[in-house]
C-alpha cells in the first residue's frame, strides 16, 4: 500500500508538473510575442511617422513656390531626403493630370502618368489635406513592391494642384522583421485595416496585397473590438497552429501580428515531459536517490523562474524609462514637455549668438475643466488631438516646434519671428480652432475655443530662457482676463526680468 500511494503520488506530481510547465512555457511565449509586437508596432509607427514629416516638408516648400522659383534645389532637396533616410525609397511630385513632374530619382527620365493610381484617384476627388496611407503597389520606376503614403496639392485658389508621394520599400520592413527570432514556423504580418496584406515573414513575393481580412487575426480583432490581444489559432495561409499577438497602429490603419509555433513553443516541454517520465519510472527503482534529486531539480526550476520574474520586472521598468524619454506626447502627437524643453534651451541660445528675435506663444483650452465634467475624458482627449491638429496646421515653418506644454496647456516656439509675426500665428491658430465648431456645453461659447498669450525677444547675455516662457504666460492669463477666447502680447516693463 505504502508502494501504491508513492507510486500515486509520484504520478500525480508529474502530471501536475507537466502541466505547469506546458503552461509556464505558453505564458512566457504569449509575454515574448506582446512584447515584439509592441517593438514592431513602434517601428512601423515611427518609420511612418518620418516619412509624413518629410513629406509635409515637401508639401510646404511646393506651397511656397520653390518648385517654380528653383527646380534644380527642390529636387536636390528630395534625393538629400531620400538617400538620408532608410525608409523611404522615393519621394515624387505629379501635376493635376497625374504626369510625373519631379522626383528624388535624377537618374530617371520624367514620363509616363499616374492618375490611375488609387491614391491618385482618392486625392483629385477628396479635399483632406492630411497623409494617407495607401494599398501596397509596384512601382513603375524600378519594379519594387512599395508602401505609398500621399498627400494632395492645392492651388492658391483651393483646386486639384495633384499629389505628393513618399514610398517605403516593402524590403525595408520585411529586414527588419527577419532580425527577430520567432523559430522556423513562426511568422509576422503587416496589413491594412482592410486586409490588404503588406508584407510577411516568412516573405513570398505573392502575398503582398493578399485579402487576409477573413483570417483569424482579423476576424479576433473585429470581434474584440480591441487594439490588442493574443489567442492561439490556426493560420489560414499555411494551415499552422501558432500563438498570436496583434497591435492595432495608434495612428495609422496598419495591423501588426507577430506569431510562435506552438509546437516549436511546446517542444522543449514535450522531451522534458517524456525525460521526466522516463525518471519516474527509473525513481520506483531508486526512490531515494532520484526523490533527492527531484527535489534539487525543483529547487533549480523555482530560482530559474525567480530569475525569469526578475528579468521581466527590469525589462518592463527599462521600457517605462525608454516611454518617459521619448520626445513626442503620445496622445497628441506634438512633441512633448521634454522636447519642448531642449528646443527652447538650443533656440535661445541660437538666437543669442545670432542677434534674432525669438517668440513663444502659450496656449489654453477653456474651460477644459468644465468640458471633461460634462463631457467626459474620452471626448476631452478628442478635442486635446482638435487642438494639436489645428497647431500643427498653424506651423509655417519645419523650424517651428508645437508642443503639449502639460494638461491642456500647448506652445508654440516660433525662431526668428517678431511680435507681428507671433501674433499673426496664433490668431491664425486661435480662429481655426473657433472655426471647427467642436461642441463645448460648459462654455459660454458653446464651442471648443483656446487663449493665447504671445511674447517675442532678442536674447542677450545674462538673460535665460525662463523669462520668455513666464512673460509669454502673462499674456496667456491677461488673455483669460479679458474674457479667453483671444490672443494677447505682453511687453516685459523692465528688462532686469530676463536675468537670470
Amino acid at each position: 500500500m505504502f508502494l501504491a500511494l508513492v507510486c500515486l503520488s509520484l504520478a500525480a506530481v508529474q502530471g501536475w508538473g507537466s502541466y505547469s510547465s506546458r503552461a509556464t512555457d505558453l505564458r512566457e511565449a504569449n509575454t515574448s510575442t506582446v512584447n515584439m509586437a509592441r517593438a514592431l508596432s513602434d517601428h512601423a509607427e515611427a518609420s511612418i511617422d518620418l516619412v509624413g514629416t518629410i513629406l509635409s516638408s515637401v508639401v510646404e516648400r511646393f506651397q511656397a513656390g520653390e518648385l517654380g522659383n528653383d527646380r534644380q534645389r527642390f529636387q536636390r532637396f528630395l534625393v538629400s531626403m531620400t538617400q538620408r533616410t532608410p525608409s523611404l525609397q522615393g519621394l515624387h511630385l505629379y501635376d493635376a493630370a497625374g504626369n510625373w513632374v519631379l522626383n528624388s530619382l535624377p537618374a530617371t527620365a520624367l514620363k509616363g502618368n499616374n492618375a490611375d493610381r488609387e491614391y491618385f484617384i482618392y486625392h483629385r476627388t477628396h479635399t483632406d489635406l492630411s497623409p494617407r496611407l495607401g494599398n501596397p503597389l509596384r512601382s513603375r520606376f524600378n519594379g519594387v513592391w512599395v508602401l505609398p503614403v500621399s498627400r494632395r496639392l492645392d492651388n492658391p485658389d483651393g483646386s486639384f494642384a495633384g499629389v505628393a508621394l513618399a514610398t517605403i520599400e516593402i524590403d525595408f520592413f520585411r529586414k527588419f522583421y527577419e532580425s527577430f527570432n520567432i523559430g522556423e514556423k513562426g511568422t509576422i504580418f503587416l496589413a491594412l485595416d482592410t486586409g490588404s496584406l503588406v508584407v510577411r515573414r516568412p516573405f513570398r513575393e505573392k502575398d503582398i496585397g493578399l485579402d487576409i481580412s477573413g483570417g483569424p487575426v482579423f476576424t479576433l480583432w473585429k470581434q474584440s473590438g480591441e487594439p490588442t490581444g493574443s489567442a492561439i489559432l490556426v493560420a489560414r495561409i499555411d494551415h499552422v497552429e501558432r500563438l498570436y499577438t496583434y497591435r492595432h497602429l495608434r495612428q495609422y490603419p496598419l495591423l501588426i501580428a507577430v506569431a510562435l509555433s506552438k509546437q516549436e513553443v511546446l517542444a522543449r516541454w514535450r522531451t522534458d515531459t517524456i525525460a521526466s517520465a522516463a525518471g519516474t519510472l527509473i525513481l520506483l527503482a531508486a526512490l531515494l536517490w532520484l526523490g533527492a534529486r527531484m527535489i534539487r531539480q525543483m529547487i533549480q526550476t523555482g530560482q530559474l523562474q525567480r530569475e525569469l520574474r526578475d528579468a521581466k520586472t527590469a525589462l518592463e521598468a527599462n521600457n517605462a524609462a525608454l516611454q518617459l524619454l521619448a520626445l513626442s506626447d503620445g496622445l497628441t502627437g506634438l512633441a512633448n514637455r521634454r522636447h519642448f524643453d531642449q528646443s527652447l534651451d538650443a533656440e535661445f541660445k541660437r538666437a543669442m549668438r545670432d542677434g534674432s528675435p525669438l517668440a513663444l506663444v502659450m496656449f489654453d483650452v477653456d474651460y477644459f475643466k468644465k468640458f471633461n465634467d460634462q463631457h467626459g475624458h474620452v471626448q476631452g482627449d478628442a478635442a486635446l488631438q482638435m487642438v494639436s491638429r489645428a497647431m500643427l496646421a498653424g506651423q509655417r515653418r519645419p523650424a517651428d516646434v508645437a508642443a503639449r506644454f502639460g494638461g491642456e496647456e500647448f506652445a508654440m516656439l516660433l525662431p526668428d519671428t517678431e511680435p507681428g509675426g507671433a501674433l499673426a500665428v496664433a490668431e491664425s491658430i486661435r480662429a481655426a480652432i473657433a472655426a471647427a465648431q467642436f461642441p463645448h456645453g460648459a462654455s459660454p461659447f458653446r464651442i471648443l475655443t483656446i487663449s493665447a498669450g504671445v511674447h517675442s525677444m532678442i536674447p542677450q547675455r545674462g538673460q535665460n530662457a525662463r523669462a520668455l516662457v513666464e512673460a509669454a504666460d502673462r499674456g496667456l492669463y491677461r488673455a483669460k482676463a479679458q474674457g479667453r477666447n483671444s490672443v494677447c502680447a505682453e511687453q516685459l516693463e523692465d528688462a532686469s526680468q530676463l536675468e537670470a
